[in-house]
């Protein structure tokens, strides 16, 4: 046996009789069994969201709560959700989206966005993530007296946690442990652990316990600080920790008292937050909490999250120390990193599992690569778009070439991985209907669900396997106050979470776009937004296929622009939430499409009469421009200052407790699509260029939207004096009107196209 966790732990085993799952009272002291879940309460109280609104959040938790509640909702639309992507900008906070040195924003905005993020989506008291370890480190007498820990400081205060754990835990670490006093004169910052029968030495680095509590990470997209964590470095180094290095993260609390409190978890998954973020590549991330004697262990995944029951250290030393071991391996897929991204750093030939944090020491080593189908293809270490977030899609996009191709040659092509809800369609599968050459639309090359070892590489099956989650009862959606006391979060197998199974897609396709705000001219600007509705105009009359998600970041500009009118210049990608129209019924995914900044006014208010449409993705590609022309100058770079916020609902305030953000918006936009209302609130907020060259265009497609809104298919109100009112059922949107708002929308583009 070797003092490590074995695959059972990793991927979870068959899971143990029920009452294998409740804790002993040796394990919780002062509780026994499951804990029910809470009692009923009222959604967040106005105090939460005035403590978000205070630090610049975008949404209150209230106002996510009436958006789930809402019954604007028509049976056609995918109900709305508290995890939704669109409602939800911090946690899916993408590198287009950040600043250069990272939002940096304060925990309050992080925190309540985590909690919004991960309700429902933790389970509590697995105890198969104990299973494995091992016990063949001899803990000598001299630190363990059989009852408990010999030198555990009186106080639990980090400082003396830390202090004893460098001084007496790590030595039992190492290779060759050999008696050592109790106490050292001064503990040491750090300490390298090197297991046996590993590579990671002959690479020029090595795996070390470090301090983090007294300093804030590089790197991340927040400012951060964990208490203990395990990094990958330089032998020697004693430089500051970046995220990218780090491999396990650990949050220490005095009060044991602490354990299972949602604040504490919050606290935990932050950190884990920014290891997705800067290891998107990553299939789950193991962390660990130490509240004073006890000891929890977490496994977070792109699904939420699996806490381990706890243990009490002195009264399970060995665990203990064999947990802290496990911690440190070498072996990048029991860590949580992709089997199926590999790389060749000892000689060719000899391909392991990539592992990033090895990389980033040591930059000198080859890219990754990846096999699809019987090709190989190089990825570039470096990424193009990476989502930070826990339980989400964790979409990450890196430039790639023909593994062959002569080093220092251009990367051709893109590879998309991502976590994709089972309920949602294959992106590749859209793409792959598109004939090579199609104008405003990318090319496409393979994609495939990734299997593993023969299985397919998903969250119930791959990363959770085995692992019970209850009767998930899809009811239990109410979120309650996040306080210092809550144990909101904490759910078990008797009360059940939902499991939302995640599939690992990847897709490769080409070309290596560059971001729609990179355009030279508003002529090419504009350019680039009529390739994209021709290529969304081609999805849906060829292919029957409505992309639904318009947004800034989904459409590229060409990388080979033409001088003729017909040359690309443009090309909507991220068809991951696209739908095809011959299906019947809707995905069942329980999270809204679209990007909510974007969103047309018929999909905020859930007001249409049937599936989504080309015409609300028409609208989406107004507010596109409408955005660039307001928030960007001519040359694509953001304004500073910004201007005051007008159609779009202010990201820096939080909507009036008795309404919603669904609804502020909607109504913010359907106002300002009067010429009178837009020209004296929207139209100033132009920047000067915009004011004399987007002018024309934007007006004639706000009054495109306008008319389509007014006319007799939209839906309306019969009222009579003997009985309430009720909604007269609006004829379906008709293929011709359809056909006649793509024509409209390009002759609007081409008119201003010709103009410059």
């Amino acid at each position: 046996m070797t003092p490590a966790i074995t695959r059972s732990m990793l991927l979870g085993t068959p899971h143990p009789p029920d009452d294998a799952l409740s804790p002993s009272p040796e394990a919780r002291p002062g509780q026994s069994g499951t804990r029910p879940p809470p009692p009923r309460r009222a959604p967040v109280p106005p105090s939460a969201a005035h403590d978000l609104a205070a630090s610049m959040a975008e949404i209150s938790i209230q106002g996510l709560a009436q958006a789930s509640d809402s019954t604007a909702w028509t049976p056609l639309s995918t109900p709305p959700s508290l995890t939704s992507d669109a409602l939800r900008p911090h946690a899916f906070n993408d590198t287009g989206n950040r600043l250069k040195k990272g939002s940096k924003a304060s925990r309050k905005v992080t925190d309540l966005s985590l909690y919004n993020e991960l309700w429902d989506r933790v389970i509590y008291d697995v105890d198969a993530l104990w299973d494995g370890i091992v016990d063949d480190i001899a803990i000598p007498a001299h630190l363990h007296d059989g009852c408990r820990w010999v030198g555990w400081p009186e106080s639990t205060l980090e400082k003396g946690v830390l202090d004893w754990f460098f001084a007496n835990i790590v030595p039992l670490l190492e290779d060759t442990p050999t008696k050592r006093p109790s106490r050292r004169p001064k503990a040491a910052p750090t300490a390298t652990i090197t297991p046996s029968g590993e590579s990671t030495p002959a690479l020029g680095c090595t795996i070390q316990y470090v301090r983090s509590g007294n300093l804030v990470l590089k790197n991340g997209d927040a400012n951060r600080k964990g208490d203990l964590l395990v990094r990958c470095c330089l032998p020697g180094e004693t430089a500051r920790t970046h995220w990218d290095q780090v491999r396990v993260v650990g949050e220490l609390k005095s009060n044991p008292c602490k354990d299972g409190r949602d604040r504490t978890f919050i606290q935990l998954a932050n950190y884990v937050r920014e290891l997705f973020g800067t290891q998107p590549q990553r299939c789950w991330a193991f962390a660990f909490t130490l509240c004073g004697e006890v000891m929890r262990v977490f496994r977070f995944d792109r699904s939420g999250a699996v806490a381990s029951t706890p243990i009490d250290i002195h009264k399970r030393p060995k665990t203990f120390v064999g947990t802290m071991r496990f911690f440190t391996t070498r072996d990048a897929e029991a860590i949580g990193f992709d089997p199926t991204i590999r790389w060749n750093p000892l000689r060719p030939g000899l391909d392991v599992v990539y592992d990033p944090t090895v990389h980033f020491v040591n930059r000198t080593l080859p890219d990754p690569f990846i096999r699809a189908d019987r090709q190989k293809y190089r990825i570039d270490r470096t990424f193009i778009v990476r989502r930070y977030a826990i339980a989400t899609r964790g979409t990450v996009c890196w430039r790639a070439r023909p593994f062959d191709a002569p080093d220092g040659s251009p990367w051709s092509c893109v590879i998309k991985d991502q976590w994709r809800a089972t309920e949602r369609d294959q992106e590749g599968d859209f793409l792959a209907r598109i004939p090579p050459g199609t104008l405003g639309l990318p090319e496409y090359i393979w994609h495939t669900d990734v299997p593993q070892s023969g299985l397919l590489m998903d969250v119930a099956g791959h990363v959770r396997k085995g692992i019970d989650h209850g009767a998930q009862d899809k009811s239990y959606n109410a979120i309650w106050s996040l306080t210092d006391t809550s144990k909101n979060l904490y759910r078990t197998v008797a009360n059940s979470i939902r499991l939302q199974n995640r599939v690992k897609t990847r897709l490769i396709m080409r070309p290596l776009g560059f971001p729609l705000l990179s355009f030279t001219s508003y002529k090419h600007l504009l350019l680039a937004l009529r390739d994209a509705v021709l290529g969304h105009r081609h999805m849906y009359t060829v292919h029957n296929i409505v992309h639904r998600d318009v947004s800034l970041n989904n459409i590229l500009l060409h990388p080979q622009q033409g001088t003729s009118a017909t040359a690309p210049y443009g090309f909507l990608i991220d068809f991951d939430f696209a739908i095809d129209r011959a299906r019947q019924g809707v995905s069942g995914a329980d999270f809204i499409t679209g990007t909510f900044k974007y969103m047309s006014i018929d999909l905020l208010t859930g007001t249409m009469n049937g599936a989504h449409s080309p015409i609300q993705d028409l609208e989406s590609f107004y507010y596109v421009l409408l955005d660039i022309a307001i928030s960007y100058d001519e040359r694509g770079r953001l304004r500073t200052p910004k201007p005051r916020p007008t159609i779009f609902t202010s990201l820096t305030t939080v909507p009036d407790q008795s309404d919603d953000i669904r609804t502020t918006a909607a109504s913010k936009k359907h106002m300002y699509l009067q010429q009178d209302m837009f020209m004296q609130q929207v139209f100033p907020t132009f920047n000067d260029t915009a004011k004399q060259q987007l002018c024309a265009v934007v007006d004639e497609w706000r009054q495109l939207i306008a008319n389509r809104r007014n006319r007799t298919d939209t839906p309306r109100w019969i009222i009579t004096r003997y009985a309430p009112p009720v909604m007269a059922p609006p004829q379906r949107q008709r293929e011709e009107d359809i056909s006649d708002m793509y024509d409209e929308v390009l002759r609007v583009l081409e008119r201003g196209i010709a103009d410059r």
